[in-house]
Order: C-alpha cells, then structure tokens, then sequence
C-alpha cells in the first residue's frame, strides 16, 4: 500500500508512533524516526524496520523549537530525496488538575509541544509537498478533542487546537495534491494513558462500550489507511479509532 513512499515519523520512538513506523514499514514505506531523547528506543525500532527490509533511520527533534523541527524535515527530505508523508506526534499530557490549580507553566509546555509541534511541522514540509504537488500530513490529536474530560483542560484545548489547526490547513493546500488529517485516538494501552491517574482510566473503561483500551497497532491502521491513494478524498478530516467512545 505504501511501497516506495517516504515518511517521517516526528514522535516515533514509543507509543503509537512507534507502531505508526512499524506499521508504515509493513506496507513497504521508508521510514524515520525522529524523537526527543529515547535513544535505545530509537535504535531498536530502526534496527527492527532494517531488518524486515525497509529504510530506516533515527533522528533527534526538539518539536518545541521550530528550528528542530525544519532541520529534521529537511534532513529526512535529503536522506530520501523526496518525503510522502509527515506524522507529527509528538504529545505531552499531565496527571490532572482542575481549573483552579492549573500550573500555567505546565500548560504552556503541553501547548509548545502538542501545538506549536504539529504547526512547525506543517509549516517546514509544506513548501516541499506543495512543489512537488502531492503529499499527506497525518496530525495525532485525540478523543478528547471532541470529548473533553475534567480537570484535563490543557491536553483537551491542546487537542481541540490540532484538530482546528488541521482543518484549517487542509482547506489551504488540498487543491494542491496536499491532504492534512488527523487521527483523535481513544483510550489506547501506552504510558501516557496512565498518566491521567488511576480514577481517570477506571471511569473511562466503565462508560467505553468496547470496555477495554485500544492496542497501539489498531489505532496505527488509522494512520497507514490516511497516508495511503485510498485515502485521497479525505481532507480535514478527524478519524476516531474510539473503541465507541463517541459514535457519530
């Protein structure tokens, strides 16, 4: 499905976006892995999508300085030669608290990551999709966008923002060959899951009708089926693989 395409997964070392590069290597695409940090999680992935036959390498990004980001893109863009498709993943949450205990240091660090991340990275790979007339924007934002949850006001608005941001841009560059989408998981089994607490995860499995988190490799279908031709007719679009948390 994706044989001979070009990625750049920006948050690729762990969680979803490190079965988003699996997943893409599956189906035959080139894939790098840029993150901040994670090292060894880094060179495991890269050395498990080169051993199943695919291109791969590992970066380091900084998404919060729009800087790293551009170099990152550039990087990739030079090392394939050409990029089909950007992942901007890269997210942070917080255990939780309500309005009146916000830590507004805090929020500004979940907004510089989870927003001005997605918006450095359209902003640094769309003067080269736009030249070339094609390519796929695949933004991570979540469920909580459309449902928003207490006392998570930051990761909620911060998400809220993506999926904005998102249809925004499509409406910008889809005449173009350009798609931007995004993809607004569910409660998936990863780290960040269980850093709402405890009380938050319990009371989201009792109301999730699936009753039961997504697995990382259900929610990255999601993100091969947008990067794919078949997904050519969607633009701005937020895919919930939700587990019915919200049905529409």
């Amino acid at each position: 499905m994706l044989r001979g395409r070009k990625a750049l997964v920006i948050g690729g070392a762990v969680g979803i976006g490190r079965a988003v590069c699996q997943a893409f290597a599956c189906e035959g695409a080139s894939v790098g892995v840029a993150d901040r940090g994670w090292p060894g999680e880094k060179s495991s992935i890269v050395a498990e999508l080169a051993a199943s036959g695919v291109e791969a390498y590992p970066d380091e990004v900084d998404v919060r300085d729009e800087a790293s980001v551009k170099s990152v893109i550039q990087h990739a863009i030079v090392r394939f030669g050409w990029l089909d498709i950007l992942v901007n993943n890269a997210g942070i949450t917080s255990g939780g608290a309500p309005m009146q205990n916000q830590d507004f240091e805090l929020w500004a660090e979940i907004f510089a990551t989870n927003v001005n991340g997605v918006a450095f990275g359209m902003k640094h790979v769309l003067p080269h999709m736009l030249e070339r007339g094609s390519g796929r924007i695949i933004n991570t934002s979540s469920q909580l966008a459309h449902k928003p949850a207490p006392s998570h006001g930051a990761y909620c608005a911060s998400k809220a923002a993506v999926t904005a941001l998102t249809a925004s841009v499509a409406q910008e560059v889809a005449r173009q060959g350009v798609t931007v989408n995004c993809v607004c998981p569910g409660m998936t089994d990863t780290a960040m899951l269980y850093k709402g607490g405890a009380s938050f995860v319990e009371e989201k499995l009792k109301a999730l009708p699936i009753g039961r988190p997504a697995t990382v490799s259900e929610i990255a279908a999601t993100y091969v089926f947008l990067a794919s031709d078949a997904a050519a007719f969607f633009v701005g679009q937020s895919l919930s693989p939700n587990g019915g948390d919200v049905m529409w």
